[in-house]
């Protein structure tokens, strides 16, 4: 009798490691960028000119720190990871390869959408010096990842928590940038903003969010970006916290 408790102890100690391997696995799952601009508006320009928008300066801290397995540890509540480059590894909390390069996926993005608007005559992305009359230039300071798979201090027993609904991880994306639009030939800066996002879920074992968030977070900075942007061109000259350099006239 006793032989048989054992194994059903040891039968239902490796399903549950083998559920808990399978969530840290990102059930196999790659997430990808996937960003829609705001459609197409025709309208005459406020600003008749050209802007050409270069991949953005990557100023992130280079280091990642992977301790999902800690939450095998008796009594440590969670595992975790902490990435400031989260492309860079193979798994997440939930998820699992990521196909996302920042500094091109966001020019890429804030291209289409600032050409969408009509604000410009033309706006696109360019990996090459350009002779557009202005430049929009990206520094992308934080990607940071915060991910946890939680256990509740009951190391390998934890998972068996999931089943009745307990919460199975927590992860938070935080972005971080600066966009600033120059004059292509003396660098003077007509315009510049700073923003920060974060976006944070809590998945159950029978509904798990997606982990990567960074496109919707980039969307919310556009939506913040592009009226400031829009406000700094219809404003007079004289009005202006920062004069624009004197060929930067809105057109009539």
């Amino acid at each position: 009798m006793m032989q048989c408790e054992k194994r059903d102890v040891v039968r239902c100690l490796l399903f549950t490691m083998i559920v808990a391997l399978f969530l840290l696995s990102g059930c196999a799952s790659q997430r990808a960028w996937t960003y829609k601009a705001d459609p197409y508006v025709k309208d005459t320009p406020v600003l008749n000119k050209s802007v050409a928008v270069p991949p953005f300066a990557d100023q992130r801290e280079n280091s990642n720190s992977n301790c999902v397995g800690l939450y095998l540890i008796p009594l440590m509540p969670f595992g975790w990871q902490d990435l400031n480059t989260p492309e860079g590894v193979q798994m997440h909390i939930n998820s699992g390869l990521w196909t996302f390069r920042p500094n091109e996926d966001f020019a890429k993005a804030a291209a289409e959408e600032l050409n969408n608007t009509s604000m410009f005559k033309e706006v696109f992305f360019t990996h090459r010096p350009s002779d557009a009359e202005l430049t929009l230039k990206g520094k992308i300071i934080s990607t940071n990842y915060d991910g946890k798979i939680i256990t509740y201090g009951l190391s390998v027993y934890g998972p068996l928590l999931w089943f009745i609904g307990f919460p199975a991880s927590y992860v938070e994306n935080s972005l971080e940038l600066q966009l600033e639009l120059v004059d292509t030939k003396t660098n003077e800066v007509f315009w510049q903003q700073s923003f920060k996002r974060n976006q944070n879920v809590t998945s159950i074992m029978y509904a798990m969010q997606p982990d990567f968030m960074y496109d919707s977070l980039f969307k919310e900075v556009m939506k913040e970006a592009i009226p400031s942007l829009r406000n700094k061109l219809s404003s007079p000259p004289a009005a202006a916290s920062v004069g624009p350099p004197a060929n930067l006239t809105a057109a009539p």
